[in-house]
């Protein structure tokens, strides 16, 4: 006779299979039935199942004592005991973990100190950490197929966005989930016509929020002694950039940098599909009104892009203007509205190093209007641009050292230069030391609207190389 208990972990796993799987099946069919009324004008709940988290737990609550009260009538049917009182807890738990929650993934995602988490296969999943300890915590799936079955239900849950396909048709989904983190799955393996040799998720956490400058220099970002002159420059409305390689941290700064912006100014954020920012939720800011692109529905309709939703920033009052990433058409519509917002720009720019920053975008404006001329693509960039704050993934490849992320050069904008281009200053590098210090005077320019702003000059000032 069978007695279920934790000495039968397979028997238990495969119950927890076979109950997710029936009670996924009724909240798929009561999704769409719940589209369908929708459409048919049918509907008695305003918001759609698809995206209400609360009524789908309810639900799965629900369906879920159903599904156990079968089980056990068929064990009692086949002369098997029914489950105790501890397997049907943890029995539940997992259930609604896989349909609510994070499923084998929830103890990862939970975890503030977790940054990222990449699922190669359902035999591999690396867990990358913000001391930069990178885990492999080996299988978290029985099979392909069941980590299938688990990106699909997670596709699901995604369609009250209007982004929750993954199919033959659609074998890449890209969305994000409650808790901010920007989440990625690819459909493969044998059995699925996907474009990769196994199902895959890779997950970015955002996790370091509302430690403003002081907290990121402690981390070791920058010096201690640079927070009050950030502090300055973000005050006084000058407009940055800031660049780096992908998980440097640009966003992280990003958002520190616009935690010393006064409560009082109304911040517009422009980001694409996903609301990385969330200075919505940050209590730093209580007018900053969001806006994320759109994709184009089934009919190839309805898109909505960066660079539509930054024209439209114009005519809504903004003092700064925040574009979550200039990738490319939407370099000219920032840096147009950046000089004629009250109080500047900010942005984020993708760049290994710090010296290609300009020339990106350079190149980015030009590709936006192939009929400007050179010398207004530099002037509009010297006229608008104040200073690139580039963060590096610095790495030390003889002790194979997890990488530690640094500011290592802040470039100020001074101008055209004398034989085209722009004539731009490393006013901050690192020096012979590896530290990071000033390594030039900023310009009259800067310093005369510092001045205005009511800060002594005196704190940028310039000892010398020596």
């Amino acid at each position: 006779m069978s007695r279920l208990g934790p000495a039968f972990p397979d028997e238990q796993s495969a119950l927890v299979r076979l109950v997710t799987d029936r009670v996924a099946s009724r909240l798929v069919e009561a999704i769409e039935q719940d589209e369908t009324d929708r459409h048919d004008g049918l509907a008695a709940v305003a918001d759609p199942l698809g995206g209400d988290a609360c009524r789908q737990q309810l639900l799965v609550g629900s369906w879920l004592g159903e599904e156990l009260a079968h089980v056990n009538h068929d064990r009692m049917r086949r002369g098997d005991t029914p489950l105790t009182a501890l397997v049907d807890r943890e029995i539940r738990s997992k259930v609604v973990a896989e349909l609510t929650g994070s499923g084998p993934l929830e103890p990862y995602m939970v975890d503030p100190q977790v940054e990222e988490i990449d699922v190669n296969s359902h035999l591999s999943t690396w867990v990358t950490y913000s001391d930069g300890r990178k885990v492999d915590v080996g299988r978290l799936w029985e099979s392909s197929a069941d980590l299938t079955a688990y990106q699909k239900r997670l596709a699901r849950r995604m369609t009250g966005t209007g982004e929750g396909r993954l199919d033959t048709q659609s074998p890449m989904l890209t969305f994000q989930s409650d808790d901010g983190s920007r989440v990625v799955m690819v459909l493969g393996g044998r059995t699925e016509h996907g474009i990769s040799t196994h199902p895959r998720i890779a997950i970015r956490r955002f996790v370091l929020r509302h430690e403003g400058l002081d907290g990121l220099a402690r981390r070791g970002l920058f010096p201690m002694s640079l927070v009050p002159k950030l502090h300055a420059m973000i005050r006084c409305g000058f407009t940055l950039l800031v660049s780096g390689p992908p998980g440097a941290g640009k966003t992280t700064l990003l958002t520190e940098l616009l935690g010393e912006v006064s409560p009082r100014e109304r911040i517009i954020t422009v980001e694409k599909n996903l609301l990385e920012l969330q200075l919505e939720n940050d209590p730093r800011h209580p007018d900053a009104p969001a806006l994320f692109t759109r994709h184009a529905n089934a009919e190839g309709e309805g898109a909505v892009d960066t660079r539509q939703l930054v024209e439209l920033t114009r005519r809504l009052n903004p003092d700064r203007v925040v574009v979550g990433e200039l990738v490319e058409d939407e370099a000219l519509d920032m840096l147009d509205v950046a000089s004629m917002c009250k109080r500047g720009s900010l942005a984020t720019i993708h760049a290994h190093t710090a010296d290609v920053v300009i020339q990106r975008l350079a190149y980015y404006v030009s590709k936006s209007d192939t009929s400007l001329p050179e010398f207004a693509v530099w002037s509009l960039i010297a006229q608008t641009v104040d200073f690139v704050i580039h963060i590096d993934l610095v790495r030390n490849e003889e002790r194979d050292s997890a990488p530690v992320r640094r500011v290592t050069s802040i470039i100020e904008v001074g101008g055209l230069g004398e034989q085209g281009g722009l004539a731009t200053t490393e006013v901050w590098g690192v020096g012979p030391d590896g530290e990071l210090a000033q390594q030039a005077p900023l310009s009259a320019r800067h310093l005369h609207r510092l001045r205005l702003s009511g800060y002594d000059p005196k704190l940028f000032a310039f000892a010398g190389a020596g």
